[in-house]
């Protein structure tokens, strides 16, 4: 095992730093992004190396991840990752929408919680009922800044649990694309309805 894997995964699991994780959906773009960077070999990873710093990168099938800071991604992550996630295939379906679609999704780790940090959903009304609804699965539409994004709970490094995760943040997804759908709807029945009451009194 090579000593950047090896430094890894020698780390505390326990850390309060997140890890960003950039979940690569189309592997084209990803070879692109990867060009721009000296590549160096670590086992089943690689080491991307740039003025910016370095990350290690995991390339499947269908998608990739790209993990950084590297001094701080714990040991069960980075074994978990090394295995393919079936849960990303769903994620892929809900996004794979031509005003929805983006090449990657960036995504914050830490102990008990993992969080998109750049899908910028729009808010919606009825969002904290919404939460409400989704507590008992631990799933959270969060408000930040200007825009939402999608925070699941996470109850370890392990691979089932970062699978479920996936799971649970695309069935989110799902469910804010069929909300954002169903206001648009009420919404135009709705003027439609009082289209005719906006006629002079008599």
């Amino acid at each position: 095992m090579s000593d950047e894997v090896e430094h890894c995964m020698n780390r505390d699991e326990r850390t309060t730093t997140d890890v960003r994780l950039e979940l690569h959906l189309n592997p084209f773009s990803f070879h692109e992004t990867t060009s721009r960077y000296r590549v160096e070999e670590e086992d089943n990873w690689i080491k991307l190396i740039g003025k910016e710093g370095e990350y290690l990168a995991r390339e499947f099938e269908t998608y990739a991840v790209l993990l950084y800071p590297i001094s701080w991604i714990p040991r069960e992550l980075i074994l978990s990752l090394n295995t393919r996630l079936t849960s990303v295939d769903k994620l892929r379906d809900v996004l794979m929408k031509p005003m929805d679609w983006r090449d990657f999704v960036t995504f914050r780790i830490r102990e008990g919680q993992i969080i998109s940090s750049d899908l910028k959903l729009e808010n919606f009304l009825g969002r904290d009922l919404v939460n409400n609804v989704l507590e008992s699965v631990g799933l959270e539409f969060v408000e930040l800044e200007d825009s939402v994004e999608l925070a699941c709970e996470l109850e370890s490094f392990s691979w089932s649990s970062l699978n479920l995760a996936f799971w649970k943040i695309s069935m989110g997804l799902s469910l804010y694309f069929e909300l954002k759908r169903s206001h648009e709807d009420i919404s135009l029945r709705l003027a439609q309805e009082y289209l005719g009451r906006f006629h002079s009194p008599s």
